[in-house]
C-alpha cells in the first residue's frame, strides 16, 4: 500500500529532472547574454547532463531495491561505475578541448544542487509538526 508521503516523494523525484532542466535553462540563458552563447550552451549541456544522471541512478536504485539477489548488486553496480566514467570522460574531453568553458559546464552540472536544496526546504515548509 503507497501511504501519502510515498506518493509525494514519488512526485518530487519525478519532477526533479523537469525543474533542473529548466534551471540550466535559465543560467545558460543567462550566461549567453552575459559572456556569449558557447558558454550558455556548457551550462545547458551540464543541466542536461546532470539530469540524465539523476533519472538513470533513479532507475538503477529502484532496480536494485526491487531485488535482493547478490548478483544483480554486482550488475547494478557495474552499471553504476560505467555510468561515473562516463561522466567523467565527459568532463575530460571538455577540459582538454575548451578548458576555458568547464566552469561553465560544471555550473550546469552543479544545478542540481540548487534545485534539490530548494526540494528541500518546501518539503520541510510541508512538514505540520516536527518529530523529536
Amino acid at each position: 500500500m503507497i501511504s501519502n508521503a510515498d506518493a509525494l516523494e514519488e512526485k518530487i523525484l519525478r519532477r526533479i529532472p523537469g525543474e533542473v532542466l529548466g534551471f540550466s535553462f535559465l543560467l545558460a540563458a543567462s550566461a549567453s547574454l552575459i559572456f556569449d552563447i558557447y558558454m550558455g550552451l556548457f551550462v545547458l549541456g551540464g543541466g542536461i547532463l546532470s539530469a540524465t544522471y539523476f533519472v538513470w541512478l533513479r532507475q538503477a536504485l529502484s532496480k536494485v531495491l526491487l531485488r535482493e539477489k547478490k548478483q544483480a548488486l554486482k550488475a547494478s553496480a557495474l552499471v553504476f561505475i560505467l555510468r561515473l566514467m562516463l561522466i567523467l570522460a565527459i568532463f575530460f574531453i571538455i577540459i582538454f578541448f575548451f578548458s576555458k568553458k568547464i566552469i561553465a559546464f560544471a555550473a550546469g552540472f552543479s544545478s542540481i544542487i540548487i534545485v534539490l536544496l530548494i526540494e528541500a526546504v518546501a518539503a520541510m515548509s510541508r512538514l505540520k509538526t516536527w518529530k523529536n
